[in-house]
């Protein structure tokens, strides 16, 4: 019996022996997008000599800032759009803000030590916006204040009294605004097309465009030229077409 068991035990291995191992299975390889994606993670912008590629900068002198003051372009940024926003309106405006009578760095306490230009929103061949991010510091805390600016041209707003049957009425307009996602009823308002400051002409063009069907009869613009104020356009109508 013992033999026989021991013959059974061998034959048992041999067959085992003869068995051929399993298959590796080759692993799965990551998607191409997931390779291409972590590629354009590492990748640097480099110039012709191999070095990496310098951001778009320049220096401006602010009075009050102690020294010339650094600007520099965010990674990703055209040359030809920094350049436009150095030397836009808005920025210069903002840069003469800084200095005027209750300008951040007219008493010293505040400090400008750089700006990050970081998007520049073109409308035709004048910048309509501006996104930039300036550091300035407290001196007495040595810590920096909130400094993200989002910077627009000046706009106005009229404000049309439509006068029928001795009631008065105001007109508003339906406007999409896609940041919020929803329409709104809003004085008619529109942007300054250029550096004059032709507050009359845009709110004469405004109320052409939103209430041509109506006569005006009076214009109303307040002003303080002086303070840099800007105040609502009132215009008075009569109807003319209809009744409200």
């Amino acid at each position: 019996m013992a033999s026989e068991a021991a013959i059974a035990r061998a034959q048992c291995l041999l067959r085992f022996r003869r068995w051929s191992p399993l298959p590796l299975l080759p692993l799965p390889s990551p998607p191409a997008t997931t390779r291409a994606a972590s590629c354009r993670r590492s990748v640097r912008m480099a110039s012709s000599d191999g070095s990496a590629a310098a951001l778009p900068s320049a220096t401006v002198d602010v009075p009050g800032a102690g020294a010339p003051v650094l600007v520099v372009g965010a990674p990703g940024l055209p040359e030809a759009d920094f350049r436009n926003a150095v030397e836009s309106s808005l920025f210069k405006q903002w840069l003469r803000n800084l200095q005027s009578e209750k300008g951040v760095l007219t008493y010293g306490r505040l400090s400008l030590t750089r700006v990050l230009i970081q998007g520049v929103d073109m409308f035709g061949k004048r910048v309509g916006f501006l996104k930039f991010k300036a550091d300035i510091v407290d001196e007495e805390t040595k810590t920096k204040v909130p400094g993200i600016v989002f910077a627009r041209g000046p706009a106005v707003a009229v404000l049309i009294l439509l006068e029928s049957n001795g009631e008065t009425y105001a007109v508003l307009t339906e406007q999409v605004r896609v940041p919020i996602g929803k329409f709104l009823l809003e004085l008619p308002a529109g942007m300054l097309d250029d550096e004059k400051g032709d507050f009359v002409g845009t709110a004469v063009r405004e109320v052409s465009i939103l209430a041509s069907e109506y006569a005006c009869t009076e214009i109303c613009v307040l002003m303080q030229d002086s303070q840099h104020c800007i105040y609502p356009v009132f215009a008075r109508f009569w109807s003319r077409l209809h009744r409200l």
